[in-house]
């Protein structure tokens, strides 16, 4: 249990209280042994690891606690660094997978949400043949069946028509689609108050 406790997600905070990344458990402890962190609570209270390792003295053995030879350490939910003054990434890689959280599983055309990887294609509003290149303005999710009917043709000579523009997502609106489900309430207070959750 030790082992994958120490894959589990931590929200990563920099001075300015900003998610700024996600790490593993097993990181954040060497942030907290080395100073640079500190556990930061929902109350946002922040503790070194010394106070952190007295706290989890009080837990009993449902939480989640790792446990070596020496000490035994509740791992933390979040971590505040207080040197680390970068702001979150703004520009999110193209990638299938960020496509889809960026259409929210949802044809741009009709509206179907996809929940089958099979009815998911990729379209490029201006095709690749007519110019249209592979990148987040060109590029939206698509059905099947609105791919085949609008083929090589713009939505208009196809007589379809975009939900929305399609442009590049922000990091913040991707952010909780890859935050583990049982992490987002958890984490909601550091994140509402970094306007990330709409």
């Amino acid at each position: 249990m030790g082992k994958s406790l120490l894959h589990e997600k931590v929200l990563v905070l920099n001075k300015y209280y900003q998610a700024v990344q996600i790490t593993t458990v097993q990181k954040a402890i060497c942030h907290l042994v080395k100073g640079t962190a500190k556990v930061i609570t929902p109350d946002w209270t922040t503790h070194t690891f010394d106070d952190w390792i007295k706290i989890s003295m009080f837990y009993e053995n449902g939480a989640k606690i790792i446990k070596s030879p020496s000490i035994s350490i509740l791992i933390p939910e979040a971590i505040y660094l207080p040197f680390y003054e970068s702001l979150p990434k703004n520009e999110v890689i193209f990638s299938r997978q960020n496509l889809f959280l960026r259409d929210r599983f949802t044809c741009q055309y009709c509206g179907k949400i996809l929940k089958n990887p099979k009815d998911r294609t990729i379209d490029h509003v201006i095709p690749k043949s007519r110019g249209g290149k592979t990148v987040w303005t060109n590029v939206v999710l698509c059905c099947k069946k609105c791919n085949l009917k609008k083929g090589n043709q713009t939505p208009e000579e196809a007589g379809l028509r975009l939900l929305k523009p399609p442009k590049p997502p922000k990091w913040q609106a991707l952010i909780l689609e890859e935050f583990p489900k049982n992490k987002k309430e958890t984490w909601k207070v550091f994140l509402d108050f970094a306007g990330i959750i709409d």
